[in-house]
């Protein structure tokens, strides 16, 4: 119960955060999601970046999940780079104000962000050791990685279990990073 209010507390303090001032930008393959599974973080890993710089189980800055394309655009005061050509269906685009992040939206709906280094999160960022986030985090389970033998999962589910952040290790570091809405968070690949 006590991750559950330590999750509960981050939400609030992160609703207190001015959205006004977005910085910059950057698939659903219908793939089996990966199998993380774990308990909800005792605390976020200590990070110099404020808190609405960091990505989050609901969002990056003004860039909520379940938010429109539109209202994101709407929010951030400018239009997201498209792919050529665009699926309605699923596709990732990016904003030139969040450089390192590519949100996918799936019909419309902003559903996801997959991060690049530079981007922190609010349980790690790219390039910690699977060592610090085990310290930072020891109720995270890891599962194994899809694709890569020496690879895992570590999955951050949002208190209420409809967001999560997911981190891939690959050698002993975080590799990638991702955060978002149930099931587009938990999807293998991104959209094409």
């Amino acid at each position: 119960m006590r991750p559950q209010l330590m999750l509960a507390t981050m939400a609030l303090l992160s609703a207190c955060v001015d959205k006004a001032a977005p910085p910059a930008a950057p698939g659903n393959t219908g793939t089996a999601p990966a199998q993380a599974s774990v308990t909800a973080p005792a605390a976020p890993a200590a990070r110099s970046p404020a808190a609405s710089a960091m990505l989050s189980a609901e969002g990056f800055k003004a860039v909520r999940f379940g938010m429109t394309l539109a209202q994101a655009e709407q929010a951030l005061g400018g239009k997201a780079i498209l792919p050529d050509p665009v699926d309605p269906a699923c596709s990732m685009v990016r904003f030139s104000d969040l450089p390192g992040l590519r949100f996918m939206v799936e019909n419309g709906v902003v559903t996801r962000a997959d991060a690049g280094p530079g981007v922190a999160s609010a349980v790690a960022s790219i390039g910690d050791t699977l060592a610090q986030v085990r310290a930072a985090h020891p109720e995270a389970q890891l599962s194994a990685h899809k694709y890569d033998a020496n690879g895992h999962y570590l999955s951050f589910p949002s208190a209420d279990g409809r967001s999560a952040i997911v981190l891939e290790e690959s050698g002993g570091k975080v590799t990638a990073m991702r955060a978002g809405l149930q099931p587009a968070v938990s999807y293998v690949e991104t959209c094409g």
